[in-house]
């Protein structure tokens, strides 16, 4: 068991503005987890993660201190949670970053493979899935075979003309 377990129970057992103090232990930032840490040790009087767990799952007292903690630090809290999303997100940002500059520095490059290979890769992709559709097809009709194109196959195969063409990820279409 560790401070991430009690953060979990405290997120979907606590109301809204104590689930914070939840959102304290599970981060990532060692600042953040300290003060979450601190909060609990103090509503509870426990030192380890399993005690405090144990405290606050008996004695619904121990739930009261950290809610009157909480709203007493309320700022400092909600100031760790905003620094935690900052750095979250200026990962992914750099992360992003170094790919594009990654990318960028393959179209560009002075090395003639190196220019063309991405675009090939995707050619040779979208060759492989038409190559692998339609010959599917012929043999499902010549009665070679029971069954077509296996759709989970074509979209491995067509993934890197997918990339290419700028498909990278799901999520963009979520929103």
């Amino acid at each position: 068991m560790d401070w991430k377990g009690v953060g979990e129970f405290i997120k979907g057992n606590a109301g809204k503005g104590v689930a914070l103090v939840g959102s304290l232990l599970t981060g990532n930032i060692p600042g953040a987890i300290a003060a979450g840490v601190s909060m609990v040790q103090s509503a509870t009087g426990a030192d380890t993660p399993e005690q405090a767990l144990q405290v606050l799952q008996q004695d619904p007292a121990s739930m009261l201190k950290l809610k009157a903690l909480y709203y007493a630090n309320e700022e400092s809290v909600r100031q760790h949670l905003e620094a935690m999303t900052r750095l979250e997100l200026e990962d992914k940002q750099a992360e992003h970053g170094e790919q594009q500059q990654t990318i960028r520095g393959g179209d560009v490059s002075t090395d003639e493979y190196v220019r063309r290979t991405r675009p090939m890769m995707a050619r040779q992709s979208w060759y492989a899935t038409i190559g692998y559709i339609i010959g599917m097809e012929l043999l499902k009709a010549a009665g070679v075979v029971s069954t077509g194109p296996v759709v989970e196959l074509a979209l491995i195969l067509i993934g890197p003309a997918g990339a290419y063409i700028g498909f990278r990820t799901v999520d963009k279409w979520k929103k």
